[in-house]
């Protein structure tokens, strides 16, 4: 095709028919990725998080308490005794 033989009637006829081919080939690639997920299945999303059960007191001192999980309290390293006198 000789596009310097066109008129400019032509030239936007074509024109336009390209814009009409480039958007619908546009079209058709995002709706692909689309089919693909539909083959395989609904995408797996993560379960919302859930609370812990709350552990039993295993140190108590007055009104501190520690259940003996996690990084010692300062209430217990300042104490410098053993945690076994505080065993709950």
């Amino acid at each position: 095709m000789q596009i310097e033989s066109l008129s400019i009637e032509g030239l936007a006829a074509l024109r336009d028919k390209v814009t009409q081919t480039l958007a619908d080939k546009v079209a058709a690639r995002q709706k692909e990725p689309l089919a693909e997920v539909e083959k395989v299945g609904a995408p797996v999303t993560s379960k919302p998080p859930t609370a812990r059960p709350k552990r039993p007191v295993k140190y108590r001192d007055g009104e501190n308490t520690w259940s003996g999980v996690g990084t010692m309290p300062a209430w217990a390293k300042l104490k410098g005794d053993t945690l076994e006198q505080y065993r709950a």
